[in-house]
């Protein structure tokens, strides 16, 4: 054994042929319990496409230093520090050889039950095994083009199962994104790498085989400086060990109201989306406070992504109309946040209009092999790979003109075929023979992408932006779009931290599915789930089931993503409060924030918003405050399950569960000519006798929205309940187990209030026929929808005092 380094309680043997092996600590050389059944190179180079493990390892002529020599002659040096719980490992120089890269590890491990593929963390629920990059250019994973190693699982879920014999939970990531991965044997590696980026290279980038990858010079550049911290101790010291890092190697530490970001109550506090404008941030502040909620959030503030200007109408006094939103918000206790998509590129942007900037990210370039005129509807250039490549648009650009072609000719002279000129504001001109034809990056957003320097001013104009407007929440949406520039994850975290280092406020931050290693210390938390195009309870149910177990692994704080409150339309009903309990009990079983999307108008137009609102206040006081019982969070992360939370005096709650029947319909077209309108319907009602309560809705049949219902009659246990009243199509009848209904519009507008001919009927606990009569009127006649809503024995919720 060459050298034996200690970080925290994890020991590293390092062997003679440059092998390392995982021991627990332990004293003396011996080291402790080995963590593997076989050592791991410490560091592989790559050259021209061969990986190669060292042959060779030599302690330095200095104290904590290395020398690592490989079958090709080259020749690493590493530089070795034990700290206080972690070891930093750091490539100091490349004696020998120009690698193209160099890998740390992968190190492997016998520890397979819970797997941090972004944190770069496993651990079995006793003991832990850490890897942090310590820098940007040190990309935990794995390079995209080469071939995984043998034993590496071909999917997360490969991998054995835990302690408790439940399988790991999915991945969000593929394995070459991922700092931590399962083997086959159960086990798991880490790994991270840094690629020498002053070498032009034509490679696997983002979601295309092969791409142009341009070079660029400077400290990050080169290998040298790639560092790791590696660590080893018990499972609840892992966040404190990596707080540690952070602070000890000048890492990103954020802070959320004064606390480290990954333990702050705040970090996943929730938030209202909303399109305030400079004329309506009042009522979006309002709406938030009646939610008790401290953060506004603007969807869609920009009409053009690059320079990010703000939309005119919405902020006709420009920059300055968001600081004063943002003063205004402020004055009340609440924060305004901004939703970018990153680098992604409009193109009514000045970046590509009128004359598209010359940093525009292509994806490979040809030149022209004859002069064009500015008509010229075919072009013929010396390469045709570039252009044939599958992306959204495809959109070539030569000096200050766009153009954009239908095909690449199937032969020799190569000729891009259906040009079109001048496209997207720019000016069709003639072409000299020799220009260049850069074929641009796109996306099915419609947009195109910046390469790595002028993705630079993208950042200082969103870090100027928040800090002029006093912004304290962004997300940075499409994330992925940074993988264009093919500088894998060193480019998007490039992008993050250079606005991270500019912030002069706290700012809570998020993104889309990309999490790097070294990211995930700047990322306040992710809150991925959207609602578009599904019921509440449905929309992406399982993509948001499962990021909870990501977050867990990963030690993230915990989101449940956006959740719409919407109007009435075609294809949906108008939210109601049963749809915001579940929401809120789903979050506060799995101790979650969310988003809440409410257009402005559909605040204004929906006639149960501040019902809405008020139950969002008392769940998410009680889930901040720490007040349900594991036992109760445990039944509240049920899917199935729905629930009902009252205040109950200062602190205290009480807790109901609810059981909602599935649509008992009434359709007259299904019953025998002369057969009065009515229904019988079986109702079992699992919980202590109770008086009926229930919701009723006026579903017109083959849009016929003049139909109506009269006199709604109701009976059950003896006892008919009738209102003397019509409800028209698209309406609703609520009773909430008295004698009084109330009739509300689509949006739940209350219409009237009417008093029933007796109190609401007792549903026995058990079996029973509940019988539904009323006048049908209209041709086509409507049907009728009911929920009956029964209600369980309240359980206490509260604080501890």
């Amino acid at each position: 054994m060459i050298n034996n380094i200690r970080a925290g309680q994890l020991d590293l043997a390092i062997e003679e042929r440059g092998e390392v092996w995982l021991r627990t600590g332990g004293n003396g050389d011996s080291g402790g319990l080995p963590l593997a059944d076989r050592p791991s190179p410490l560091l592989r180079v790559l050259k021209d496409g061969e990986l190669l493990s060292p042959s060779r390892c030599e302690s330095g002529g200095r104290t904590g230093e290395l020398t690592l020599t490989y079958p090709n002659g080259t020749a690493a040096k590493i530089g070795v520090q034990t700290k206080d719980g972690y070891a930093v490992l750091e490539v100091l120089s490349i004696e020998q050889g120009e690698p193209d890269a160099i890998l740390w590890g992968p190190f492997r491990t016998s520890v397979g039950g819970s797997i941090g593929e972004s944190v770069g963390i496993v651990h079995d629920g006793r003991f832990a095994i850490g890897l942090q990059a310590l820098n940007a250019k040190t990309v935990g994973g794995w390079p995209l083009e080469l071939e995984r190693l043998d034993g590496m699982a071909s999917s997360y879920a490969e991998g054995a199962p835990d302690p408790d014999g439940r399988q790991p939970s999915d991945s969000k990531f593929e394995y070459p994104v991922c700092t931590a991965w399962p083997t086959t044997d159960g086990g798991s590696v880490l790994q991270a790498y840094t690629r020498d980026r002053t070498k032009r290279s034509i490679r696997q980038v983002w979601n295309v085989p092969s791409a142009d990858v341009r070079p660029f010079e400077g400290e990050d550049a080169v290998i040298a400086g790639s560092r790791i911290a590696l660590f080893g101790c018990p499972f609840d010291q892992v966040l404190s060990t990596i707080e540690r890092i952070e602070l000890g190697e000048d890492l990103p530490h954020p802070t959320i109201e004064g606390q480290w970001g990954k333990t702050s109550p705040a970090a996943n506090q929730s938030y209202l989306i909303t399109d305030f404008t400079e004329e309506t941030i009042g009522d979006a502040v309002r709406y938030a406070k009646l939610a008790g909620l401290r953060y506004v959030y603007h969807p869609d503030p920009f009409e053009q992504w690059g320079h990010f200007k703000l939309k005119r109408g919405s902020f006709p006094s420009g920059d300055e109309g968001l600081k004063l939103c943002s003063e205004t918000a402020r004055a009340e206790g609440i924060s305004l946040g901004i939703h970018t998509l990153s680098n992604f590129t409009t193109l009514n942007d000045p970046y590509v209009s009128p004359v598209p900037d010359k940093r525009l990210q292509p994806i490979g370039s040809a030149e022209l092999l004859e002069e064009a005129g500015e008509r010229n509807d075919w072009l013929v250039i010396d390469e045709p790979w570039p252009f044939t490549v599958s992306l959204y648009r495809k959109t070539a650009r030569i000096g200050n003109e766009l153009v954009e072609y239908e095909t690449v000719s199937e032969t020799a002279p190569w000729r891009l075929l259906g040009v079109k000129r001048g496209m997207h504001g720019t000016a069709a001109s003639k072409h000299a023979k020799g220009e260049k034809v850069d074929r641009l990056w796109d996306h099915p957003y419609d947009v195109v992408f910046p390469d790595l320097e002028l993705q630079d001013e993208y950042a200082d104009r969103l870090a100027e932006l928040m800090n002029r407007a006093g912004i304290r929440q962004v997300s940075f949406d499409g994330l992925e779009g940074l993988y264009a520039t093919g500088q894998d994850d060193y480019g998007v975290v490039k992008f993050v931290e250079r606005q991270y280092r500019r912030w002069k406020q706290e700012v809570i931050n998020d993104a889309s599915i990309a999490v790097p290693n070294y990211l995930w210390h700047i990322a306040t938390r992710f809150n991925w789930g959207e609602p578009w195009g599904a019921e509440t309870r449905e929309g992406q149910l399982e993509w948001r089931l499962s990021n909870q177990r990501y977050f867990e692994r990963n030690f993230i704080p915990r989101m449940l993503g956006w959740f719409l409150i919407r109007s009435a339309s075609d294809r949906f009903e108008s939210t109601a409060l049963d749809e915001i309990e579940w929401v809120l009990s789903k979050a506060a079983g799995f101790g979650a924030g969310f988003a809440l999307v409410a257009d402005g108008v559909v605040l204004k137009r929906n006639g149960n918003i501040e019902p809405l609102l008020a139950a969002v206040r008392e769940w998410e006081t009680a889930r901040r405050l720490g007040a349900f019982s594991a036992e109760q969070r445990k039944r509240l992360v049920d899917p199935k399950g729905d629930w009902h939370l009252e205040p109950d005096g200062v602190r205290r709650w009480k807790l109901y569960p609810v059981q909602a029947t599935k649509p008992l319909v009434c359709s007259p077209a299904e019953q025998q000519p002369g057969q009065p309108g009515g229904s019988d319907w079986a109702l079992f009602n699992k919980y202590n006798e109770q008086p009926l309560r229930f919701t009723m809705r006026v579903r017109p049949s083959y849009g016929n929205e003049d139909a109506a219902v009269q006199r709604p009659t109701f009976y059950t246990d003896g006892v008919y309940m009738t209102f003397d009243t019509e409800v028209a199509a698209n309406q609703y009848l609520e009773c909430d187990g008295t004698r009084i209904g109330r009739v509300y519009d689509a949006n739940r507008n209350l219409i009237r209030v009417i008093e029933a001919s007796a109190e609401a009927p007792t549903v026995r606990h058990g079996g029973q026929t509940l019988s539904f009569s009323a006048k049908f009127v209209g041709d086509p006649k409507p049907d009728v929808a009911v929920k009956v809503w029964l209600r369980g024995s309240p359980e206490t919720v509260a604080v501890d005092e």
